[in-house]
């Protein structure tokens, strides 16, 4: 952010910059330890101290990349490190980012909270992350306005997720660069779900039990039939899951539901893709708009092409 307490400046170096992201391309240490699921509890202060990116934007990349579990995302990394200029300023760029969370026109939560109390409270921590941007927020400021959202955000059970991300957002990133890291996996939890629930083949809540039942009862026979020839403890993840792949096969009425059920999922991990690609195409366009100048300065030469990244 652009408060005066904030020293973090960019890379330092190219040759630093460079570093960073062939590190990322070959999953080097400094990936694994920052943008995979070990950086959940791990602790990646370091990627601000050694590199000078903003401890807000640091966090939200993690689950922004899908936590390594998506492969392109490291195409996008190398996009938007390439987008940063040496010296740049970050903050400015992460708060824009977790703006999209409430303004995006396709997946932002705005369009999930209808007019009344409830929204005019979004609206008011809104309102401060925008301010926070240009200026810094005094304390007060951000504990009355999340104050007002959390004494009216049970009066709209339909918008629930919404002020829940809502107060995610209501914090000073300088101070509480963590809640980028909720937003972002607040907002890919409330996508995930949207896309189950408007999934072509949902499941009947009963068909739901019956699957869970039947998900407990295979894994209990999988574990009980290798426990037969060998200890607990000595049986291997790929021998377990195999063998509950053949009990799943066995049975003909289990099996079409549990095709059902990897269908469903497929779709709505497609779904949860698309948005995140969006988001990231979207963060390269602010990247770009953002430090267009400084980037222009010291890097005259085209950066990568907003919709280039992908081709990395």
């Amino acid at each position: 952010m652009s408060g005066p307490g904030n020293t973090f400046r960019a890379f330092g170096e190219e040759a630093r910059r460079q570093a960073l992201i062939a590190d990322i391309r070959n999953k080097g240490p400094i990936y694994t330890a920052w943008l995979t699921r070990a950086s959940i509890e791990g602790d990646i202060s370091a990627i601000s101290a050694e590199h000078g990116l903003h401890p807000a934007l640091a966090r939200l990349l993690p689950a922004l990349g899908a936590f390594g579990e998506a492969e392109d995302a490291r195409s996008f990394y190398e996009a938007l490190l390439n987008a940063i200029p040496v010296g740049a300023e970050t903050g400015e760029l992460a708060g824009q980012t977790l703006l999209l969370a409430w303004t995006d026109p396709v997946y932002g939560r705005a369009r999930m909270v209808a007019p009344g109390p409830v929204r005019d409270a979004c609206e008011g921590v809104v309102a401060l992350v925008k301010q926070s941007v240009e200026q810094a927020v005094d304390k007060k400021a951000w504990r009355s306005a999340r104050a007002t959202l959390a004494a009216v955000r049970h009066d709209d059970p339909a918008a629930e997720k919404a002020t829940d991300l809502v107060m995610s957002l209501g914090w000073d990133l300088d101070q509480a660069p963590g809640a980028a890291h909720d937003v972002i996996s607040a907002w890919s939890a409330a996508v995930n779900l949207e896309a189950d629930a408007s999934d072509e083949d949902c499941f009947t809540a009963e068909e739901s039990a019956t699957f869970e039942t039947e998900m407990n009862k295979v894994n209990e026979e999988a574990m009980d039939a290798l426990a037969q020839g060998q200890s607990v403890e000595s049986i291997g993840v790929e021998d377990f899951m195999a063998e509950v792949e053949k009990l799943w096969r066995a049975d003909p009425v289990r099996h079409a539901l549990k095709q059902r059920s990897v269908a469903r999922r497929q779709r709505s991990n497609a779904k949860v893709a698309a948005w995140r690609q969006s988001i990231q195409r979207r963060m390269l366009d602010l990247a770009h708009a953002t430090l267009a100048a400084a980037t222009m300065a010291i890097h005259p030469a085209e950066p990568v092409g907003l919709h280039d990244w992908q081709q990395l």
